[in-house]
């Protein structure tokens, strides 16, 4: 029973680590960071303060969904207003 505990204690305090590796909201995919895009301007901010970042996945994904936003918030507005208008 304590190694199960301690071996889960390990895997919480690993899984930490790794986000905080991957910046402020690191370890999301692009998906995430469209729909949390205050979220995703925090970890591209972070990932524009030291180069060598660019090449972490959360910086890739936080930087693909950025690319992507405008017209991802474009098509959410237009399905939007196409329910209101129905």
């Amino acid at each position: 029973m304590v190694k199960k505990l301690a071996l889960l204690i390990a895997l919480f305090a690993l899984a930490g680590c790794s986000s905080i590796n991957q910046g402020p909201q690191g370890g999301h995919d692009v998906s995430w960071y469209l729909h949390h895009q205050n979220k995703m301007s925090e970890e591209v901010a972070w990932c524009k303060d030291n180069a060598n970042r660019s090449d972490l996945n959360s910086c890739k994904n936080a930087n693909k969904a950025e690319g992507e936003a405008l017209s991802y918030n474009a098509n959410k507005t237009i399905k939007s207003l196409g329910k209101k208008l129905s």
